[in-house]
C-alpha cells in the first residue's frame, strides 16, 4: 500500500497523494465508488466513503481514520516493500513489548498494547505498511498497520516512539 499516514478528509483546497488513490481503488473494488482514480479527495469520494461507513457501523464522517482504512482492508496481491537488510521487529506479546533489531543488534525496545482475548494480535511474520503519527482516540501515539491478509491491526503504542 501506498503509506497512508495521514486522515482524509474533504479539505479547500483537496487533499491529494496516493492513498487517496488507494482509497478510491478499494471503494471501487467494493462498489460504492464510480468516480476516476485521480488521487484527489473531492465531494464524489467524501459521499462514497460516508456510505460506505454509513452501511459497515461506522461514524458516516466522510474521514478516512484508522477504523475507516482498517474496514476497507487491503489488497492481499499488494507487494509492500521490504525493510532495510538486517532491520526486523519483534513483538513479545506476553511482556507486551516491540523490540527493534538490526541483525542481532537490539536497538530499541517499547512497549506496546496488544489484542485482547476477542480479538488477540496474530502471531506471524508481517510487514509494517502504514504508520501514524498521533492518530487520535484510543490508538496511543502511535498507529501501526501491518499486511495481514483479513484486515488491518493496530499496536498502541504507551510511550512516544523517537
Amino acid at each position: 500500500m501506498r503509506n497512508a499516514s495521514r486522515y482524509l478528509r474533504l479539505l479547500d483546497p483537496y487533499m491529494e497523494g496516493p492513498d487517496v488513490s488507494f482509497v478510491q481503488e478499494r471503494l471501487t473494488s467494493l462498489g460504492y465508488y464510480q468516480g476516476p482514480i485521480d488521487g484527489i479527495y473531492d465531494e464524489e469520494i467524501f459521499e462514497a466513503v460516508r456510505n460506505y461507513q454509513a452501511e459497515f457501523g461506522l461514524s458516516p464522517d466522510g474521514i478516512v481514520g484508522p477504523d475507516t482504512w482498517n474496514s476497507i482492508g487491503l489488497d492481499p496481491n499488494e507487494k509492500y516493500p521490504l525493510p532495510p537488510e538486517g532491520y526486523a521487529i519483534t513483538v513479545d506479546l506476553d511482556q507486551k513489548t516491540l523490540q527493534l533489531n538490526q541483525f542481532t543488534e537490539i536497538i530499541k525496545t517499547y512497549p506496546v498494547a496488544v489484542g485482547k482475548p476477542s480479538t488477540p494480535t496474530p502471531a506471524g511474520d508481517w510487514q509494517i505498511i502504514q504508520k501514524t503519527r498521533n492518530p487520535g482516540g484510543a490508538f496511543g501515539v502511535r498507529w501501526m498497520r501491518l499486511n495481514i491478509p483479513w484486515g488491518g491491526l493496530q499496536w498502541e503504542c504507551n510511550k512516544k516512539m523517537r
